[in-house]
C-alpha cells in the first residue's frame, strides 16, 4: 500500500478545520500587513514602538491620577521625517512577515491535508516539516534585522543622532519553534523509510 490508513470522520474534519484556521490566520496576517503599511504609506510622522532602557518616568495611575514613578523599556514614538534606509525597513518589516507567515501557513495547510488523507508518513511529508522551519528561521531573521533597522532608524531621527540607539532586539522562541518543527520531520522521514522498508517485505 502507498497510504496508511485513513483517519476517521471526526479525524478528518478537525484535520480540515485546522486548514481553515490557517486559511484565517494568513488573512489576518495579510490584514496587519496592509495597516501596517497605511500607517507608513505618508512617508512623515510615522508611529513606531522602540525599546528603552528602563526609562524613569511618572504615569497618572494613583488616588486621583497622581503620578507614581515607574520605568519604560518600550514606547511608541512618532517619527517625523524617516531616514531612507529607515522608511525603507518600515516597508519591508510587514511585507516580509506577511509573506513568511502566508508562506508558514500554506506548509501548514498542506501538512494538514496530507494528514486528513492518511498520509503522513508518504514521500514528501518531511519535506514539508523541513520548509516549515526554514520559513520560520528565514521570517525570524528577517524580521529581527528590520526591527532593528526601524526601531534603531527612529531613535537616532527623533533625537538627532544623540540617543544611544545601537540595541539589538530578537528572541530565541522562534528557533526553539523551528527545532521542533525540523524534529518532527526528522521523525517523518524515519517513518517514510519504514514504511517503505516494510513496503518491501509484503
Amino acid at each position: 500500500m502507498n497510504e496508511v490508513s485513513r483517519l476517521d470522520r471526526s479525524d478528518r474534519i478537525g484535520m480540515y478545520l485546522s486548514v481553515v484556521l490557517v486559511l484565517v490566520t494568513a488573512s489576518l496576517a495579510i490584514a496587519a500587513a496592509v495597516r501596517r503599511l497605511i500607517e507608513v504609506a505618508p512617508g512623515t510622522d510615522v508611529p513606531v514602538t522602540v525599546p528603552l532602557a528602563n526609562v524613569p518616568t511618572a504615569v497618572p495611575v494613583g488616588p486621583n491620577s497622581a503620578l507614581v514613578g515607574a520605568t519604560i523599556d518600550s514606547a511608541t514614538i512618532i517619527v517625523p521625517n524617516p531616514a531612507s534606509a529607515t522608511l525603507f525597513a518600515l516597508y519591508a518589516q510587514p511585507i516580509w512577515m506577511a509573506l513568511a507567515i502566508c508562506a508558514g501557513m500554506t506548509i501548514a495547510a498542506l501538512f494538514f491535508l496530507r494528514l486528513a488523507r492518511g498520509r503522513a508518513f508518504s514521500k514528501g511529508a518531511s519535506g514539508l516539516a523541513y520548509g516549515g522551519a526554514l520559513v520560520i528561521m528565514a521570517g525570524w531573521f528577517g524580521w529581527t534585522i528590520l526591527t532593528n533597522m526601524t526601531t534603531n532608524g527612529a531613535l537616532s531621527a527623533v533625537s538627532d543622532y544623540t540617543y544611544d540607539s545601537v540595541q539589538f532586539e530578537g528572541g530565541l522562541a522562534p528557533a526553539l519553534v523551528a527545532m521542533i518543527v525540523a524534529s518532527i520531520g526528522a521523525a517523518l522521514q524515519i517513518g517514510e523509510r519504514l514504511l517503505r522498508e516494510t513496503e518491501g517485505l509484503v
